[in-house]
């Protein structure tokens, strides 16, 4: 899901949160109306992409060059003559207003296109390790053992070694340090949840406030450190089925329908202009 936050005049936002909402690859975690005194709020949610109404970079843009650190910037303009700004700016993409839905569309296609690809070239640095690897058993390093992923469910650090929780109740020791093992592991599949654990994700069976289960048995029942909580919910959570939240934006537009009963007369107002009276 691709997180989305919108910083525009209500006609912008409003329509852009409108095709957030829609739109199956997108989530809206928030907007603004006004221009940012700081970019604190923003820097909370981490957005993967922030609109940028043009109309908001006059003066000083420290805000907007502070968020472009960890969020993508798409520019919003009434033409086209703003596009080199965006150029400037550096900004992942321009639309221009008002903005289409087919457009909008090709933007977050195209930012989720070029996501995978990124995440691709970050797997293959450590292909080799994900299936299996092998451990020296023993300091002198005479005897090796070969490691399968898929049997192994967590890796707990121990005084100056660790130990390799397998299935079957194996269970190998090695002299390495939990960073090297850290390192040495693909983190699509094992993640560090604790100065003493390294869990594999595909043996959690359940999470319950700061502990989580592996592999149905309450004896695997590990602690998550408060260091590496933020990084391993934030991972959970992109496995997370989530119900798409609505923000309610406050429109003119909107308000502009309504039932107003007066005299044993009913007026529709259907929009800001007609009145239809019904008897």
């Amino acid at each position: 899901m691709i997180s989305c936050y919108v910083i525009g005049e209500l006609h912008t936002v409003e329509s852009l949160c409108m095709y957030i909402n829609d739109y199956p690859l997108t989530q809206l975690k928030g907007y603004s109306v006004q221009r940012p005194e700081s970019f604190d709020a923003v820097y909370s949610i981490r957005p993967d992409i922030v609109f940028v109404d043009v109309v908001f970079l006059s003066g000083s843009n420290g805000w907007l060059e502070r968020i472009k650190q960890f969020s993508s910037i798409v520019l919003v303009s009434e033409n086209t003559e703003m596009a080199f700004e965006a150029f400037e700016h550096s900004a992942f993409d321009f639309l221009i207003r008002p903005v289409t839905f087919n457009r909008f569309a090709k933007t977050i296609n195209k930012f989720d296109h070029l996501t995978q690809l990124a995440h691709g070239v970050q797997g293959t640095k450590k292909q080799q390790v994900i299936d299996s690897f092998f451990i020296k058993a023993d300091a002198k390093g005479l005897k090796e053992f070969l490691i399968k992923c898929d049997q192994l469910i967590y890796i707990q650090a121990m005084q100056n070694y660790v130990v390799l929780h397998m299935e079957n109740n194996q269970r190998f020791s090695c002299h390495n340090t939990m960073k090297e093992m850290e390192d040495g592991l693909p983190s699509a599949c094992f993640s560090r949840i604790h100065k003493s654990y390294i869990i594999s994700d595909e043996k959690i069976t359940a999470i319950e406030g700061n502990t989580v289960m592996l592999n149905g048995n309450e004896t695997n029942k590990l602690l998550i450190g408060s260091t590496y909580r933020k990084a391993f919910f934030e991972k959970k959570a992109q496995k997370m089925i989530k119900k798409k939240a609505i923000v309610q934006i406050f429109s003119y537009s909107r308000l502009a329908e309504a039932l107003i009963t007066f005299g044993g007369i009913l007026i529709k107002v259907q929009s800001m202009y007609e009145i239809n009276i019904q008897f």
